[in-house]
């Protein structure tokens, strides 16, 4: 994968991470640990683009994004196992989950 496409995956997935941390700051059923995830991987996030545009190693960048997947299958269980969550709060979640886990088969 070219680094102009995964700039601009790493991109599409910020909005979706920053969707669903919105999401989670707004829904009163979040759950401490599901809101920590969120946040986990807004910082993650950004670490993988500075990584990019540092212009590190593929392999730096792709322990970034499995380390992301690692944070996102934490916030899915974290999903699943709230009671008092919206689904737009679970879509936003799961959506950030998906576009993980297609970045992740992308860059192996």
């Amino acid at each position: 994968m070219e680094p102009a496409q995964i700039r601009q995956k790493l991109t599409q997935l910020d909005q979706v991470i920053n969707r669903a941390a919105q999401a989670v700051r707004d829904d009163q059923g979040a759950t401490p640990e599901l809101k920590q995830c969120v946040q986990e991987l807004g910082t993650q996030a950004k670490e993988a683009q500075q990584s990019l545009a540092e212009g590190n190693e593929q392999t730096t960048l792709i322990e970034c994004v499995d380390d992301m997947e690692d944070t996102s299958d934490r916030a899915k269980k974290a999903c699943e196992s709230s009671k008092n969550l919206s689904q737009q709060t679970k879509s936003a979640v799961l959506q950030a989950h998906q576009h993980l886990s297609d970045l992740k088969h992308q860059l192996h």
